[in-house]
């Protein structure tokens, strides 16, 4: 979970710090942050046991002690506590598109450094050609118009090129560099509304949200 509220200080030089003065709590008094009781080394090390453990493939593999077991106040639901919350609709990661390759450009910082200087020279004809956001979410090809370009640049930058993998993680590296256009056309919800065409976790939750599914759990949303 991630639950901190952060308030931003501005220093002289004209940067700033963004200190922690609160955590989130849930309306029966459930922390979302995970503690860091542990120190931040032991925090970051959880992530990788969870995924090895197979937490965030499969449902069966999350497990808690029964003295974390709470009862919820109105509907009385079992929830537990811990540091973090556990869905109650449990989405496993797919790692399908994920490869080698794509895990080097995208640390390199090679996608968005790539978007930043194509823009230099194709903004003015993109504005031009896409009013907003939809014309361009529903026409721009990124395929067409910047995949090859992009594979070039990365081996430029000394990422080898690599059909297999490439293939492999081709539709990520597309829908990533069309997010980034358009966050840099637009805003950061342009990004998002590109991006999520492959997030699992926002798809499932408007699937549900059409099912009533929460209604039917008797579970609250607005």
């Amino acid at each position: 979970g991630k639950g901190l509220v952060q308030k931003p200080f501005t220093l002289p030089d004209g940067s700033a710090i963004r200190l922690t003065v609160a955590r989130y709590f849930t309306p029966s008094g459930r922390c979302i942050q995970r503690p860091y009781d542990d120190g931040k080394e032991e925090y970051y090390k959880e992530f990788s046991r969870r995924y090895k453990n197979g937490e965030y493939m499969n449902e069966d593999s999350i497990t808690f002690p029964d003295s974390l077991k709470f009862k919820t106040i109105n509907s009385q639901r079992t929830v537990y506590g811990g540091g973090g919350i556990m869905p109650d609709i449990f989405v496993p990661i797919d790692t399908s598109l994920y490869s080698d390759y794509f895990g080097r450009v995208n640390r390199k910082g090679l996608l968005n450094d790539f978007v930043l200087i194509y823009l230099d020279s194709h903004r003015k004809d993109l504005l031009a050609a896409y009013t907003d956001v939809p014309s361009f979410k529903n026409n721009f090809d990124a395929e067409k118009e910047v995949f090859n370009s992009f594979i070039a640049f990365a081996e430029s930058n000394e990422v080898e090129k690599n059909e297999e993998q490439i293939n492999i993680s081709k539709k990520l590296i597309l829908v990533r560099l069309k997010a980034l256009i358009a966050r840099n056309l637009w805003d950061t919800s342009a990004y998002y509304e590109i991006a999520n065409e492959l997030n699992d976790s926002y798809l499932k939750a408007i699937e549900e949200i059409n099912n009533d599914t929460f209604k039917k759990e008797k579970l609250v949303y607005k």
